[in-house]
Order: C-alpha cells, then sequence, then structure tokens
C-alpha cells in the first residue's frame, strides 16, 4: 500500500498541516523537524500526491488553455511557448479545444473550473461582452492571448501581436513596391483582432497613401486554403482589372491565393504580388516561398504564461495588453513594379 502524507504526519508526531509545510517550504519550521520529516519522507520513498498537495495548499498547479482549433499550426506554436514556461515553473497544461463556439467556451470555462485549474489561458476568436461577462465571474484568473477583448483594452489581460500595425506595415510594403490597386482576402468577420482588425490596417494604409479603396478587391472568409482560393477566384471572375498584389489575412489563405492564380496562368509575383500573415514554418518550403508577415505565437505563449503565473502566484496586476513585435519578411512572392 503506499504511503500517505498522514502516514508521514503520524511516524514524525506532527499534524498533516506540518509535514505540508516542510514539504512545500510554505512556513518556517525549525530546522529539527524539517530534517526529521525529510528523513522519515525518505526512508518510506514518499512522493507527495499532487491532488493531496493541492487540498492544502488551495492549487493544483494546473493551467488550462482553450483555443479554437488545435490542429492550427499557429497554436501549436502558442501551446508549445506556453509549455515549456509552465514546465520550469511546475504547472501542468490542461488543453481543450472549441471549435470557436462561444457557448462551448462557456462551458469549457466551466468545465476547467470543475478540474480545480489555477488559471487559464485563452485564445478564441469572438471575445464579446458575454465571454468576459463569463470570464469575470470565475474564482481563477484568466489571461487572453493572440485575441483581444472587444470591449477594448483594460478590460482583460491580454497577450497579442497589433493587428492593424502589423496588415497596415504589410500593406504599405506593397504600397512602398509600387502597387496601389492591392486587394484584401482575410479571416472571418466576426473575429475581432483576426478579422476585423486586420482588415482596418489594410484600410489605413490605403488611406493614408490616399489610394481609392474598392469593394470589390475585399473578400473575408475562414483562415484556410480553401478561402484563399475561392477568394481569388470570386475576384478573378468580378474583377475586368486584377489587382496587382494581394494582402492576405494568414499565410494558408495566401497559399490558396497563389494556387488558383497559378492554376488560372497568373504568375506571382511577375502579375501578382502576395504577402502572407504568420510566417508558418512551410511558408519557407512553398513554391514561390512566401512573403509574409513573421509573428512569434512561440513568445506569445510565453509571455501569457508567465504573466498568468504572476497573478497566480499573487502579484496584483492592472490589465494591460501586451503587444508582441512583428516583421515583415521579404521573399519570392513580392515584385517591385516601381
Amino acid at each position: 500500500m503506499a504511503v500517505t502524507i498522514a502516514d508521514i504526519a503520524r511516524e514524525a508526531g506532527v499534524s498533516i498541516a506540518t509535514v505540508s509545510r516542510v514539504i512545500n517550504n510554505t512556513k518556517p519550521v525549525s530546522s529539527d523537524l524539517k530534517n526529521r520529516v525529510f528523513d522519515i519522507i525518505e526512508k518510506n520513498n514518499f512522493k507527495p500526491n499532487e491532488l493531496a498537495r493541492g487540498l492544502i495548499t488551495k492549487k493544483t498547479n494546473i493551467i488550462g488553455v482553450i483555443v479554437p482549433d488545435i490542429s492550427n499550426s499557429v497554436f501549436g506554436a502558442l501551446i508549445k511557448g506556453i509549455n515549456i514556461v509552465c514546465s520550469k515553473k511546475g504547472y501542468t497544461l490542461m488543453v481543450t479545444e472549441s471549435g470557436g463556439d462561444i457557448n462551448n467556451e462557456i462551458k469549457l470555462l466551466d468545465v476547467l473550473a470543475d478540474k480545480k485549474i489555477d488559471g487559464i489561458l485563452f485564445a478564441g476568436i469572438n471575445v464579446n461582452h458575454k465571454l468576459i461577462t463569463e470570464m469575470q465571474t470565475k474564482d481563477y484568473p484568466v489571461i487572453l492571448v493572440t485575441q483581444e477583448a472587444s470591449d477594448g483594452e483594460g478590460i482583460m489581460d491580454t497577450v497579442v501581436h497589433d493587428n492593424i500595425k502589423a496588415v497596415y506595415d504589410a500593406t504599405k510594403f506593397l504600397i512602398d513596391n509600387g502597387h496601389k490597386r492591392i486587394a484584401y482576402i482575410g479571416g472571418p468577420k466576426i473575429d475581432y483582432s483576426s478579422g476585423k482588425k486586420r482588415l482596418k490596417g489594410y484600410k489605413l494604409a490605403l488611406e493614408d497613401a490616399k489610394i481609392k479603396l474598392i469593394d470589390s478587391l475585399i473578400e473575408q472568409g475562414e483562415f484556410s486554403f480553401q478561402a484563399g482560393y475561392l477568394g481569388m477566384k470570386k475576384m478573378y471572375e468580378e474583377n475586368s482589372v486584377l489587382p496587382t498584389a494581394v494582402v492576405t489575412g494568414s499565410d494558408i489563405i495566401a497559399m490558396g491565393v497563389i494556387q488558383f492564380l497559378t492554376g488560372a496562368g497568373v504568375n506571382v509575383p511577375d502579375d501578382i504580388s502576395v504577402i502572407g500573415f504568420d510566417d508558418l514554418e512551410f511558408s519557407t518550403y512553398f513554391k514561390p516561398e512566401l512573403s509574409t508577415v513573421r509573428i512569434s505565437y512561440f513568445d506569445e505563449g510565453a509571455i501569457a504564461a508567465n504573466e498568468l503565473i504572476k497573478i497566480i502566484d499573487g502579484e496584483n496586476i492592472t490589465p494591460q495588453t501586451h503587444y508582441v513585435p512583428h516583421k515583415i519578411i521579404r521573399r519570392s512572392t513580392i515584385k517591385n513594379i516601381n
């Protein structure tokens, strides 16, 4: 039969709480007592049960992670960044997938609460007022990662990249390379950060360059290869004059765009330049190599995990938005036409 913390306490002639204080070093005890408890622990080859430890310390050292799509490479990189920090600090991850559905997200917030997690890192699609209200009623802290609350800054602690500035810079990069008829094919309209804000960055860049916005050169759909393919197909079929460049909301969308253009006999970048967003690992293996906006989702995950653990450890942190830097990466899909 496995030795329990109660057995250690009985043999040492102390309470279970005292053994816990020795193991977790939460309160000072005498050197003699500490040595006696550790000698008994070593003699019995005792390994503290995490559940028993949690009942005493009120911590489980488990952090919940909610993402829309586990198969998406963006969230794979994000979770790696989260895990490397959590592992070093003694936390275990409990990763769940919501499908981006708000009802599933609310359900998962409750499910993870039942698991007595210490906090949650939340990557959603539309973090609206209803969802924020649910998060604020929980007994555990929540940090948003890769997605901002649509209620505005200062509502929740958030780690994200500046979507407006990133797409603004991507569009301006094309403008600086001589392009004036620039299309945009992006993510879902309901997606606050990656959908609405990226589109806003595109529009602002055109406005600042005094380039007329053309509605028929804007398409929004899912973050998928098919959405990029079909968005470009619609644009190709319905515009008598094609764009000279396309800004996309993700690398996957960009690859769908290029696939359609190649099949239609349109050369990238000689006829149309294309820029992606994310800089996923396989972007350099795609032919032609994809120009893109580099985002370190690994860093976002790591920063978010550190911020959450600070809150769990009792630091009084005022909610703020932490922006992770982005970088424009030129490869083979952009042509200078100046």
